[in-house]
């Protein structure tokens, strides 16, 4: 069973590949290429010059570049600690935990990767993420049918 240590590397690595492909996102969103042609705040431009706003628009994507950088590098160390608790993996939870955890894909993503259905994943990931596999029952409503 996976120890609480190896749990947490796995969650962390996949919440900062989220995060590093969230800001990558919003780079993009910020490419001056994508906004060409149209003003960035609405106002004429002088013949030949830049779009209005182009130069806060360059400083943004500085600023995120940056912040991807250090979120990348972050990411990198995660990865490096979550593949430790791997090693001893049988292999159809290996290729889980790589598209799930270090690869940051959604179950139904994972599901068509691995030809498996989106509920042999979340039974992959109830097994890693709670004690030997088993989340504590709760005892069904009386109106159940």
């Amino acid at each position: 069973s996976m120890k609480e240590k190896e749990k947490k590397a796995l969650l962390r690595v996949r919440a900062q590949v989220r995060i590093v492909r969230e800001l990558g996102e919003r780079l993009k969103a910020l490419d001056p290429e994508a906004a060409h042609g149209a003003p960035m705040d609405g106002m004429p431009r002088a013949r030949g010059g830049l779009p209005g706003g182009l130069d806060t628009l360059i400083a943004r994507r500085d600023s995120l570049k940056r912040i991807i950088e250090r979120e990348s590098e972050l990411m990198r160390r995660y990865d490096d600690e979550a593949r430790k608790s791997l090693d001893q993996m049988r292999p159809d939870l290996y290729t889980f935990c790589v598209l799930y955890y270090l690869g940051g894909l959604d179950i139904d993503e994972v599901a068509q990767a691995l030809e498996r259905s989106e509920r042999q994943c979340m039974r992959y990931r109830k097994e890693i993420e709670t004690e030997d596999g088993k989340r504590k029952r709760t005892a069904p409503a009386d109106d159940a049918k």
